[in-house]
């Protein structure tokens, strides 16, 4: 049995934890506020964006002789499908609960999937959590790295990404480009998500089966059987160039934003339950605590009333 010194000795030290986990428990709390009220100005405008997107692209296709002065032009042709790019967003830190595990574990099988399919996955990857793992547990093709993002996105940051990603299917390097990452429901709950990026066909007619268990798109457009007639000013290559780093861009502005609201909600709720757990600790300790004292005032009260009994 522990004397009493052990006790006290632990009961500081969880009441230290304690305060600490406290702190970022309301850290995160103050910041998951902002954070969501990003995510959810950021989210209409999105989703307009990809329709107007999606139906230009689809009035593109009629007008492919017109672009090929077009940086983007690569877009509206029709491609097989071997490399598949991906991006996986994690954090930069832990303490988050199972927000960078469920991530990671879900890219990871993902990743399984893809290569049983004959076709050849190719990540960049942001945040070191997956840095780190993929660094020490797979062995795939890495197209880019980036950290110090998810604490507090920026539109410069997107467009990093974007470029990138952009870049390697231009240049055929991928032929696909979709997005892991965690879609914010509330202040306790978020869920993993698959996002196809590019090519824009696939918010029309996206083939999940690339994507195991994750067969659904927050931000996906339906085809509408009554399109109106598109007219492009100045003209057809002006319009695409312009378009398509503003929605790429966006795009993957948007999915950091989630990204960063799923972290920090986790984050609270993960320190939320530390701080419970850390005071019903100390209640046990306490109790323990009260139980070895009384052992110990016991014993001495029977050694002085045996000490007395042998004096008689």
């Amino acid at each position: 049995m522990p004397n009493l010194k052990d006790i006290r000795r632990r009961i500081k030290s969880v009441k230290s934890t304690q305060k600490i986990t406290q702190a970022m428990r309301m850290v995160a709390a103050a910041k998951v506020k902002r954070a969501e009220n990003k995510v959810k100005a950021a989210r209409p405008y999105t989703s307009e964006l990809q329709k107007v997107f999606s139906n230009v692209f689809n009035d593109l296709q009629n007008h492919v002789e017109q672009l090929s002065n077009s940086r983007y032009g690569e877009l509206l042709k029709a491609r097989a499908i071997r490399n598949i790019g991906i991006v996986v967003i994690t954090s930069d830190r832990g303490l988050c609960g199972n927000y960078n595990s469920s991530v990671i574990r879900q890219a990871f099988r993902l990743e399984r999937e893809v290569k049983a399919r004959g076709l050849t996955p190719k990540f960049y990857l942001v945040g070191n959590k997956a840095i780190q793992a993929f660094a020490r547990y797979s062995e795939s093709e890495v197209l880019g790295r980036s950290t110090g993002i998810s604490a507090a996105p920026t539109v410069q940051d997107a467009n990093l990404i974007a470029q990138t990603m952009t870049q390697a299917f231009v240049d055929e390097k991928i032929d696909t480009i979709d997005v892991l990452s965690t879609h914010f429901v509330s202040m306790i709950s978020y869920k993993v998500q698959i996002s196809p990026v590019i090519p824009v066909r696939s918010f029309i007619d996206w083939e999940p089966e690339l994507i195991p268990s994750l067969n659904d798109s927050h931000y996906s457009v339906s085809a509408s059987k009554l399109k109106p007639e598109l007219l492009m000013e100045p003209d057809a290559v002006t319009t695409l160039d312009a378009i398509v780093p503003m929605y790429v861009s966006n795009l993957f502005y948007t999915l950091l934003l989630e990204g960063s609201a799923s972290e920090l909600a986790a984050r609270m709720t993960a320190m939320s339950n530390a701080t419970t757990n850390a005071g019903d600790m100390i209640n046990r300790l306490t109790i323990q605590y009260n139980k070895v004292r009384q052992a110990a005032i016991t014993q001495e009260i029977l050694e002085i009333v045996g000490g007395a009994e042998a004096l008689k």
